[in-house]
């Protein structure tokens, strides 16, 4: 009996262990060119859990297969995507080759942005597009506001540098990031986005709607995420240089090597100009002077086949030179001016695996920027005005992922931030710190649905915490069509200017003050006795609260065939507790005190659609259209008179009136031909902004179509046209020319970044 019993306790042991073993397989791969060249980093992708990425010599290997068929999708950046079936397990002694065709154009890139883990474009859930570095280099961009003004949906827009709309909302409230880290130093809000080069960059993440459940504050309308080159190669080596009007100059190196385990990047940029003047009127230029220069560079070690380590650091700095005159009475003073601004980071990484199924991240994130400010009478050299302004952030975070199976993932992260200040328009200003913790989980439901949920908790020093949910899905009806929808939750916290700032400018002579400092401001002022009339006592002020949002964003992608895709998403984005000055006191000077509040309610709603045309019968040519309808309002409380019985009676009413610097319609059209035999490259593009409500003169809180920019009689005046064409010469030389806003579309007020109609000439060299 006893033997008996061990007979089938052996027996059931060996079939299940034959059971487990003998499903589970690892296959072993190389990718490359049609010529037997290795392609390095390369994504083979199964599932969220079985991935893998080749190395130096196109190698690869999948791990912990069952048997059975399973499709396969691999992409690199500069090839097309392919897609296989593969039957586990392999036949005996077959070498599993994949030979990848070069493109122009990636369709279909892999992207972390929008989840945080590595996901093919068309299988995110939420709305987002990438923009690679052959486009880049096709179009002639310098730095990442001429790139990004020419994608659907943004809006570069000129208040305190040059920034960016995304879905209807200000620049302050898209997140700005450098490989995952964020990019800091704001003025006023706005993050200058001609600080930013884009000669190393490998794509640019675009994601829309908020995201602040992974992010955190500032990606309430959305996040910019800038991935630059890694280097998968042993050695390359490309130097550029540019010549333009205003005598713009642009020279830059960018190298990448790998060897063994190693492997890094290293990147220089000196930009400049002579500025320019769309205003003969006055002394001051539109754009001054300017010179800058950005440095960066990283390396990564693979430890172990479990562990690697990685470092990189970035360096910018930035100087204009500026004249303009003073009024003094009957006379004026000449002065001269100097703007300086210095942007520093250092990001160290470590990351361990444990095979396929679990991943544990943690990086730092310490970076610093200072701006100083400093204008000088001329003649007696004497100090007009001096400003100087100093910011440092400091980030540390873990994340863990983990892939169970084919159908779930999960990932969670807990992190904390150090954020400090000192300037001098600012009162005594503690550090800021705060703790965040998030987690998401992905379910494939079936072979059609999959859905993300997740949320975000961040705890901050200065104002109540925050809870930022998350969900999105996408259905694949079929091979021809798929339909995506997200929910999602984000926060903009109050900045150092809204709670410290302490300021009176000694020119105009208003006043404004943070709400940690108005109280005391206002006392100063009545016993120096200079208010004339108190609009609210400083009492009634109280601590302002982060702003919220809450969005819906729904969407269509529909493959009409392997050539045309047409991109459909609806959104909808209201926002609670907008804080906006407003003005609390009248000086006896006749100016004004002001302070923030929380005051208003905005939404922003709209349509996005985007159709791109690639003709697989006319190799090299990439067509794209794209329309953007947006509805941007805000609310307002009118007071208005009314006769009521015989009586005037004053009203009140809370209404919606539109936000400036909003088109409710924008185009663009993107047309791109490669000819492979001569090597010519041609980019033509457009940008079409339908008019907007420019600002509210009479202040009647009614937009009327004297204040509108544009009008019906000319609806293409604001139309910019850029053309470039390149020439590649014995596969290592390009030279370029191009020709931006062919149409000479300028306006001081309205858009001072922009100078007009201007050409350059480029030249880029691949030494290796």
């Amino acid at each position: 009996m006893n033997i008996l019993k061990h007979s089938i306790f052996w027996s059931i042991f060996f079939a299940i262990h034959s059971g487990l073993y003998a499903q589970q397989f690892s296959i072993e791969g190389v990718v490359s060119t049609k010529q037997g060249q290795p392609i390095s980093e390369a994504t083979i992708y199964v599932s969220q859990s079985v991935w893998a990425i080749s190395d130096a010599e196109g190698q690869f290997q999948l791990q912990d297969l069952d048997s059975g068929e399973y499709p396969i999708v691999v992409s690199r950046v500069g090839y097309q995507s392919k897609e296989l079936t593969v039957q586990i397990p392999l036949p005996a002694d077959s070498e599993f080759e994949i030979i990848l065709d070069e493109k122009i154009y990636d369709n279909n890139p892999v992207v972390v942005t929008a989840n945080r883990t590595s996901k093919m474009l068309q299988d995110v859930s939420v709305p987002v597009s990438v923009v690679n570095q052959n486009e880049i280099e096709a179009s002639g961009s310098l730095r990442l506001s001429d790139i990004l003004d020419e994608q659907i949906g943004l809006n570069i827009v000129s208040d305190h540098g040059t920034g960016i709309q995304v879905q209807g909302f200000d620049p302050e409230y898209t997140l700005i990031l450098i490989d995952n880290q964020p990019v800091i130093g704001r003025t006023a809000g706005t993050l200058d986005l001609t600080r930013l080069s884009v000669g190393n960059i490998e794509q640019i993440e675009i994601v829309k709607g908020p995201s602040s459940a992974l992010w955190g504050s500032n990606a309430l309308a959305g996040v910019i995420n800038i991935i630059t080159e890694k280097g998968s190669k042993p050695f390359t080596l490309d130097v550029n240089g540019r010549y333009g009007s205003h005598s713009t100059y642009d020279a830059g190196l960018n190298g990448t090597f790998k060897k063994d385990r190693l492997r890094g990047r290293f990147f220089g940029n000196y930009n400049g100009s002579s500025g320019y003047d769309l205003n003969d009127k006055t002394v001051a230029p539109t754009i001054p002077e300017y010179e800058n220069i950005t440095l960066s560079g990283g390396v990564n070690y693979r430890i172990n086949s479990n562990l690697d380590f990685g470092i990189s650091t970035r360096y910018y700095s930035e100087d204009q030179f500026y004249n303009d005159e003073i009024s003094n009475g009957n006379s004026t003073d000449a002065i001269v001016g100097e703007d300086l601004q210095t942007d520093f980071s250092l990001s160290p990484e470590l990351n361990f695996y444990l095979g396929n199924k679990f991943l544990l991240e943690t990086n730092a994130f310490l970076s610093t920027f200072e701006s100083k400010s400093e204008s000088i009478f001329t003649e007696s050299g004497e100090i007009y005005f001096s400003d100087s302004f100093s910011q440092t952030l400091n980030k540390y975070e873990s994340k863990a992922s983990a892939f169970w199976n084919s159908d779930h993932s999960t990932i969670a992260g807990i992190g904390m931030n150090r954020e400090d200040l000192t300037a001098e328009i600012y009162a005594d200003v503690p550090g800021f710190n705060s703790y965040f913790m998030f987690g998401q989980h992905e379910w494939q439901a079936s072979e059609k649905l999959s859905l993300i949920g997740g949320f975000r908790f961040d705890a901050h020093s200065e104002y109540r915490s925050q809870l930022s949910p998350k969900f999105s899905a996408l259905y694949k009806a079929n091979d021809k069509i798929q339909f995506r929808a997200s929910f999602g939750g984000g926060f903009k916290a109050p900045d150092f200017r809204q709670l410290f700032l302490n300021f009176t400018n000694p020119i105009a002579g208003y006043s404004v003050f943070g709400t940690s400092t108005v109280v005391e401001g206002i006392e100063r002022l009545e016993e120096d006795g200079q208010i004339e009339e108190l609009y609210f006592s400083p009492s009634e002020i109280t601590d302002i609260r982060a702003e919220e949002s809450f969005a819906i964003n729904a969407g269509s992608d529909l493959f009409v065939n392997d050539d045309i895709q047409i991109n459909f998403n609806a959104f909808r984005n209201s926002i609670n507790d907008l804080i906006e000055t407003q003005r609390i006191a009248l000086k006896t000077n006749g100016q004004s005190v002001f302070s923030y509040f929380n005051l208003n309610k905005v939404y922003t709603q709209g349509l996005e659609t985007e159709l791109k045309f690639q003709p697989s019968y006319f190799n090299g040519l990439r067509i794209s259209l794209g329309y953007q309808y947006l509805d941007a309002r805000r609310q307002i409380t009118r007071t208005f008179d009314r006769v009521e019985n015989g009586v005037v009676v004053t009203k009140t009413e809370q209404v919606y009136i539109p936000l400036y610097n909003r088109s409710k319609h924008t185009f663009n059209a993107k047309l791109y031909q490669y000819f492979e035999k001569s090597g010519i490259e041609t980019g033509l593009r457009f940008m079409l902004r339908g008019k907007y409500w420019f600002f509210d003169y009479n202040d009647n809180g009614i937009d009327e179509e004297s204040e509108y920019v544009l009008n019906d009689d000319n609806p293409f005046q604001n139309t910019i046209v850029n053309y470039s064409i390149s020439k590649t010469f014995a596969e290592r030389y390009k030279v370029q020319f191009g020709i931006n806003n062919l149409f000479d579309f300028q306006d001081e007020i309205v858009l001072p970044s922009n100078p007009g109609r201007t050409f350059y000439t480029q030249i880029n060299i691949n030494i290796f």
